[in-house]
């Protein structure tokens, strides 16, 4: 018997798509939507959880993408539950990735515009979320109601 029971669970489902005779019922895909939900999102909620929020899409809901690296990769900057900033790449191959926070968002928008800087990125890879086309990301926090 298999004591991971993840690759277990793979590996009946794989069998059972293969196998001619047994069809694929409700209860197997909802076994099959926890799998590929585990796979591909675990890490994420993870990291959603270091930086104070429940799950990823909660964490997705307050970050803003900042600008592009090269291999479209991007630096963001998450507003975390206490109203700190929270400054990571998803340059790493998968989550949880490294983070910086900041008490403010000035402070998190200057490391951030700091770093781009230092990078040597052509200026239109500098696309801060949350702002209008051609609005001062140093005036203000991001807007919500203006993401991509």
């Amino acid at each position: 018997m298999n004591d991971n029971p993840l690759e277990f669970e793979c590996n009946l489902l794989v069998s059972k798509l293969h196998s001619n005779t047994t069809k694929i019922g409700s209860e197997d895909m909802g076994r099959l939507k926890k799998f590929l939900h585990k796979l591909f999102f675990e890490k994420y909620d993870q990291f959603a959880e270091e930086l104070g929020y429940p799950d990823w899409n909660i964490a997705l809901e307050n970050t803003f993408g900042i600008y592009e690296m090269e291999g479209d990769t991007w630096y963001h900057a998450t507003q975390l539950p206490d109203k700190k900033w929270a400054v990571w790449n998803d340059d790493e191959a998968e989550p949880p990735y490294a983070f910086e926070v900041f008490s403010s968002w000035d402070e998190a928008i200057r490391k951030l515009r700091k770093l781009f800087e230092e990078s040597g990125l052509p200026e239109n890879h500098w696309r801060p979320e949350g702002f209008d086309e051609g609005e001062d990301a140093f005036l203000k926090e991001p807007d919500r109601e203006k993401m991509w």
